[in-house]
């Protein structure tokens, strides 16, 4: 599943002021003893159930703020979990809290990451990590616009001919950089998402089978129709590049270039350099951060959704700002072991309740700094999560 969460649609229900109800997910009652008491402190009412079932009962009769799960009620035997609320006909996009441990088992995490859940925290929960979310998701912390060219700010991509969650597709590694991805399947589609989308697109993307005069009028015409005549446009082709065409397109080779070649040329022409997140490299890797901006005193918690030799991609409704320098806690749960190490936030999503497009919640995590031991031990996690050993 994407790791972006699904756009609301006109007819959700949602009203202009959100929701003050918090839907509390948890058998053993601990959670909501301690949480009750700091949700009621912020504004908000609590609807407590034992089990997921329940859950999705209430979601049927209520629009929740968010949806806080104690990991206890997860199933332990591969069921759905979370994808059960995910996939509620009309309020399965409300976000999900998941509240874990040091000793939460890896695949319980993981299938945390599968059923779409947004965010979670390592109890026992601090309450300005629990403020921060609420403030976020009542609409209380006013958006930021940054600046378009900015360095690190992530670009929105139209990408015509490929489908999201494509396997092998440059979507998914584009969106791994953190950029908004537009999808459209044809001209028809891609003129009608720019329309809806509404705001500026930094690129114009499509695949092409062969490299023709044919396939350059037809990218033209895309051009045209859809306004963006002046904005970058890459054609990626599945045979041959054996010349540079003309009329404002830039054609690349998929049979040619590999994957990070190709991201490498794509991220330059939109003032991007994530070459250290070493995209094609990452391998699905989750498990329970800490992080903290350096000279702050406070942790904050959320999990990670994959791992590369460079960096690690980690999902969470509030992440900090882009270019930031972190201290991390990379907490293992197979070996119970911490690993401790500094990172700069390479790119930077943070929640929004309205969108078209599709990209990943959370941050980019590159690290800096690493100890020789330290980097052995996460090309070993690399291999380990890959199958290799």
């Amino acid at each position: 599943m994407s790791f972006a969460t699904h756009a609301l649609s006109h007819q959700s229900g949602v009203s202009a002021e959100p929701s003050r109800k918090v839907l509390l997910v948890d058998q053993a009652k601990e959670l909501r003893l301690y949480l009750t008491p700091l949700l009621r402190a912020v504004g908000c009412e609590v609807v407590s159930v034992d089990n997921l079932l329940s859950a999705r009962v209430e979601l049927s009769r209520f629009r929740p703020l968010m949806v806080v799960v104690d990991w206890r009620v997860l199933p332990a035997d591969g069921s759905p979990g979370c994808a059960a609320l995910r996939g509620h006909a009309q309020n399965g996009d409300v976000p999900i809290l998941v509240v874990v441990g040091d000793h939460t088992p890896a695949e319980l995490l993981e299938a945390c990451v599968q059923g779409g859940a947004e965010d979670c925290m390592l109890g026992p929960v601090r309450v300005p990590e629990l403020q921060a979310r609420i403030d976020v998701l009542r609409e209380r912390v006013p958006g930021t616009t940054p600046r378009l060219m900015e360095r690190r700010t992530p670009r929105t991509v139209l990408l015509v001919g490929e489908r999201p969650g494509a396997r092998g597709g440059l979507g998914a590694d584009l969106e791994a950089c953190g950029h908004h991805l537009l999808y459209a399947s044809t001209t028809e589609q891609a003129v009608a998402r720019v329309a809806e989308f509404g705001e500026p697109i930094h690129l114009l993307l499509t695949r092409a089978s062969v490299t023709s005069a044919e396939e350059m009028m037809r990218v033209e015409r895309l051009r045209t129709e859809s306004r963006l005549g002046r904005v970058h446009t890459v054609v990626v082709s599945d045979g041959e590049v054996t010349a540079v065409p003309m009329l404002g397109q830039v054609w690349l080779s998929a049979r040619t270039l590999a994957p990070r070649h190709l991201l490498a040329r794509i991220n330059g022409l939109m003032q991007r350099n994530v070459s250290t997140l070493l995209v094609d490299e990452r391998v699905p890797f989750v498990c329970p951060v800490e992080y903290r901006e350096v000279g702050s005193f406070s942790w904050s918690s959320c999990y990670s959704s994959a791992l590369s030799p460079g960096a690690l991609f980690v999902r969470t409704l509030v992440p900090a700002r882009a270019g930031a320098p972190l201290e991390l806690r990379i907490h293992l749960p197979t070996t119970r072991e911490v690993l401790e190490g500094p990172g700069l936030v390479s790119w930077s999503n943070p929640y929004t309740s309205r969108r078209t497009s599709t990209y990943p919640l959370g941050m980019g995590i590159q690290f800096l700094g690493m100890s020789p031991r330290r980097l052995m031990q996460l090309r070993e996690l690399i291999r380990a999560s890959s199958g290799l050993i």
